[in-house]
């Protein structure tokens, strides 16, 4: 049978499969270019699980609120080009439409979610390594019931996430921060107790080294530790937007930041 070259060529843009298995399937399909999909789908199956165990290095976060929930997905795959394939991209709906349906309340991450889901998703991953070529798998969720404020940055390769009250401007500012800056902690009291120690023990040699008095080094240290951990805290981070300012320094009256999370590919 006798195929039309840029037919083959509309299969192989829709499937990145290669032009010959293409061409094989519009024969089987006898030029049915749906049917094809689904014939280079069903033959590619059996190769995804080959796949899977490839590096995926590269892909996208995506997010979705539904009005009740805000969904955060990645998704992992092979190479760049292929994060801008259409049927990667509708991938990250079909992943919604199953955490949608199939979870309820807050999700923290993928060891939270059923093996049924999981191997749901896990299937729908696998058709689309089938038709792509490339192996696709699920890197995070993330679904909270709180009021969020969600940040996607350089290409949806980074996104941020806060848990406020207050306005939304402010809220705004803060993922834009986490994004920027990338954060460990919310505040100084969430450093652990033993890493602040630790460090205070360095400090107070040093100290009593250089021959300060003994009733000023508490003081000096707590300065020193509360400094030291500084960069990595967002509320003591210098104000991405106007650095003689602390963060906490920009918060209005009754606004308040519970949590905040930073996922990245």
């Amino acid at each position: 049978m006798q195929i039309d070259i840029n037919l083959v060529k509309q299969l192989r843009d829709a499937t990145f499969a290669p032009l010959g298995d293409c061409k094989n399937a519009l024969v089987e399909a006898g030029g049915d270019l749906a049917r094809a999909q689904e014939i280079l789908r069903e033959k590619g199956i059996a190769k995804a699980g080959k796949k899977a165990d490839r590096e995926t290095n590269e892909g996208l976060i995506k997010t979705h609120n539904d009005g009740e929930r805000t969904y955060v997905v990645k998704l992992l795959c092979e190479t760049d080009f292929v994060a801008k394939n259409e049927t990667f991209l509708a991938l990250f709906d079909k992943v919604f439409a199953v955490l949608k349906s199939d979870t309820t309340g807050d999700v923290a991450n993928v060891e939270a979610l059923s093996s049924e889901v999981v191997e749901k998703i896990n299937t729908l991953a696998a058709e689309a390594t089938a038709t792509i070529g490339e192996a696709i798998r699920l890197g995070s969720v993330f679904i909270t019931t709180e009021t969020v404020y969600v940040y996607s940055h350089a290409g949806d390769k980074v996104v941020s996430v806060v848990v406020y009250s207050g306005d939304e401007a402010t809220a705004k500012e803060l993922a834009l921060q986490v994004a920027a800056l990338n954060p460990e902690f919310l505040s100084l009291d969430e450093v652990p107790a033993d890493e602040k120690e630790k460090l205070a023990a360095e400090f107070t040699e040093e100290l009593k080294a250089a021959g300060k008095p003994e009733a000023m080094i508490p003081n000096i240290v707590k300065g020193k530790v509360d400094k030291a951990f500084a960069d990595n805290v967002l509320l003591e981070q210098e104000y991405i937007r106007d650095g003689s300012k602390k963060v906490r320094e920009i918060l209005p009256a009754g606004f308040e930041v519970s949590k905040f999370y930073r996922f990245t590919v």
